[in-house]
C-alpha cells in the first residue's frame, strides 16, 4: 500500500507504476503565502522526469489552503483531467500538503468509479497523517471532512528534506499530529519528544525520518485493523472532535494542527474530569503542546455551545450524541463497551471549554530557525 523513502524520492518516484495504462496527471496545491515552498523548479523538473519516463503527464494546479476543499474546486480538478484525457489507465499524482492529498484522492476515488493515485506529502502533517490510511474527502459549511470516501493510495513517498522549508508555523502544526500518535499508543514516542523536542524543532533529517516512520507504522498499524474507522480507527481522532470544531469556527485562521493542540488539550481534561485520566499526565500533554509553541487555549471569541454545535456534525458520533477519544494514560486509549468513541455530559466538556477561554494565550514558542 505504501513505500517510505527516508530522503532523495525522486529517482523512486518516477521509477513507479503509473496504474494500468501509461498516462499520469500530476495535481498540485500552488505555493500561497510561503505555505508549501517546493524550491524553484521542482515542480516542473518532477514533471520532466516523469515525462521522460515516456509517460503523458499533466500539470493540475488549484490555490493553497484549506478553503480548496470544497465541492467547487473538486469540480474544477475533474473538469481540468476530464479536458486532458484522463481514463481508467491514469494515475493522480498528489504532491502538497494534506489538502492537496484529501482532495486529489477524493477525486481518484470518485473519478471513472475509482482511479490509482499516489501520494508524495511535503508537509509534517502530510507525512505522519494525512497521507496514510485512505482517507479522502471535502469540507462542508456545516463541518470539516464531511464528504469524502476511503480510497488508499497506490503508495506513498516520503522525503523528509521537503520539511526544510516548510514555514516553523506549520512544521509546528504537523508536530501536533506526531503528539497524538505518542499519547493514543507510543508512550516512548512521547517522552522521546519531551527528551529530544529542541532537536527535532532543528529539523535534523535522521531524527526526523524515525519520528516519521514511527507515526506512519502506529497508523499503518491501527488503518489495517480498521480500515473503515468502524471502531479502533477512531482513537486516532483523539483532539479532533474539539479540534475539528475550533478549526472550522475560526474559519480556518487556525492552522490544522493549532486546533487540534487546543483538542488534545480539552479532551484530556474531560478525560480527568470522568476519572480516566490523572491530572498529571494531561499536565504533560498541555506543557508537550505549549513548548512546542502550539496553543493550548481556547480563542475567548468561540464559545462553547458554538464548538459544540460544530461538534454535533462529527463521524464519531451515534444518535445525536458527541462521542470522544479519551486517553486514559499516554500511550492507550480509552473504551467503553469494546467502543472507542466515548460520550461526555455536554455540561461537563462546557465547564472544560470555559475554563480554557478564561486561560491567558501563551507567547508563541520561538522555534529553532527564529533564535
Amino acid at each position: 500500500m505504501a513505500a517510505f523513502r527516508r530522503r532523495g524520492l525522486t529517482a523512486d518516484l518516477v521509477s513507479f507504476p503509473a496504474g494500468e495504462g501509461s498516462k499520469s496527471r500530476r495535481v498540485r496545491d500552488e505555493i500561497e503565502d510561503g505555505i508549501i515552498r517546493l524550491g524553484a523548479g521542482r515542480d516542473t523538473a518532477l514533471l520532466a522526469l516523469v515525462r521522460r519516463r515516456g509517460l503523458t503527464a499533466d500539470l493540475v494546479s488549484f490555490p493553497a489552503g484549506e478553503g480548496s476543499k470544497s465541492r467547487r474546486v473538486r469540480d474544477e480538478i475533474e473538469d481540468g483531467i476530464i479536458r486532458l484525457g484522463a481514463g481508467r489507465d491514469t494515475a493522480l499524482l498528489a504532491l502538497g500538503g494534506g489538502v492537496v492529498g484529501d482532495l486529489v484522492g477524493f477525486v481518484a476515488a470518485t473519478f471513472m468509479r475509482g482511479i490509482p493515485y499516489i501520494q508524495v506529502p511535503t508537509t509534517l502533517i502530510g507525512m505522519v497523517d494525512s497521507s496514510i490510511g485512505g482517507k479522502a474527502g471535502i469540507n462542508h459549511p456545516a463541518g470539516k471532512n464531511l464528504i469524502g470516501a476511503f480510497h488508499q493510495p497506490s503508495a506513498v513517498y516520503i522525503d523528509v528534506d521537503y520539511l526544510k522549508s516548510l514555514p516553523d508555523r506549520h512544521y509546528a502544526s504537523g508536530l501536533a499530529e506526531v503528539i497524538k500518535y505518542g499519547v493514543v499508543a507510543d508512550r516512548a514516542l512521547f517522552s522521546s519528544l519531551e527528551t529530544h523536542l529542541e532537536r527535532i524543532q532543528k529539523r535534523e533529517p535522521d531524527l526526523m525520518s524515525r519520528v516519521i516512520e514511527a507515526c506512519c507504522r502506529i497508523k499503518a498499524k491501527v488503518v489495517m485493523e480498521d480500515p473503515n474507522e468502524s471502531n479502533r480507527r477512531k482513537i486516532l481522532n483523539y483532539g479532533h472532535t474539539v479540534g475539528h470544531a475550533i478549526e472550522t469556527l475560526s474559519g480556518f485562521r487556525l492552522a490544522h494542527g493549532e486546533a487540534v493542540s487546543i483538542g488534545m488539550v480539552a479532551e484530556a481534561r474531560v478525560a480527568v474530569r470522568l476519572g480516566m485520566l490523572s491530572l498529571e499526565a494531561a499536565e504533560r500533554i498541555a506543557g508537550l503542546c505549549e513548548r512546542t509553541g502550539l496553543p493550548t487555549a481556547v480563542p475567548p471569541a468561540l464559545t462553547p455551545a458554538a464548538i459544540l454545535e460544530v461538534a454535533r456534525h462529527d463521524k464519531k458520533n451515534r444518535l445525536g450524541r458527541i462521542a470522544y477519544a479519551l486517553p486514559i494514560r499516554i500511550g492507550a486509549m480509552a473504551s467503553e463497551r469494546g467502543e472507542y468513541a466515548v460520550e461526555a455530559d455536554d455540561a461537563l466538556v462546557t465547564e472544560v471549554l470555559q475554563d480554557m477561554r478564561r486561560l491567558r494565550p501563551k507567547p508563541r514558542t520561538l522555534m529553532a530557525a527564529e533564535i
